[in-house]
């Protein structure tokens, strides 16, 4: 029976063995677990920062989209305002009297008036025109007052109609009027 010793000795080295092994197992699996925590930790972080990059990023899109946004509400709003004045200004000249009309056409003509140029008129100002102007009536044209003088040969025109002047003045002087009305 010397065998049997032997034979648990070698059953008792080999469950050691087991043992061992089994233990640096377990060891390993523990490390294993232990990286691959802090690894997904590291991964949820740079998530979680990513994400409140990204929520940060459209966040301050959003809030510029709602400035651009509201600036171009207030543009239009001051452009409705100014192009409120602007028909106000058009209806004054219009409901102009005749006389302060005749005095008005009176300069313009005097001022401008060209030998060989014909005049173009308003149907409602012909005749004032007619009454001041030493140049040939040439005709009606559609403005809310002013005339028109041409060149004989129909190369030169300079417009004098109050739309044209009213548009002018009140392109050149939109900034003035904004900054009066918009302080």
């Amino acid at each position: 029976m010397p065998l049997e010793p032997v034979i648990e000795e070698i059953v008792k080295k080999g469950q050691q063995r087991v043992s061992e092994i089994k233990s640096e197992a377990e060891k390993e699996v523990e490390k294993i677990v232990v990286e691959a925590e802090e690894k997904a930790k590291e991964i949820l972080k740079k998530a979680r920062d990513t994400a409140e990059n990204e929520v940060e990023r459209l966040r301050k899109q959003e809030i510029s989209s709602i400035n651009l946004e509201m600036k171009r509400e207030e543009l239009n709003r001051r452009k409705e305002v100014l192009e409120a004045v602007y028909e106000k200004l058009v209806e004054k000249v219009k409901s102009m009297d005749k006389e302060e009309k005749k005095k008005l056409m009176e300069k313009l003509l005097k001022a401008n008036e060209k030998e060989g140029y014909r005049v173009y008129s308003n149907k409602e100002d012909e005749e004032i025109v007619k009454s001041i102007s030493k140049m040939e009536y040439a005709g009606n044209i559609e403005c809310i007052g002013g005339v028109v003088l041409e060149s004989a040969d129909g190369q030169f025109r300079i417009n004098l109609t109050f739309d044209e002047m009213l548009s002018t003045l009140f392109e050149s002087k939109m900034k003035e009027v904004s900054e009066i009305l918009f302080k």
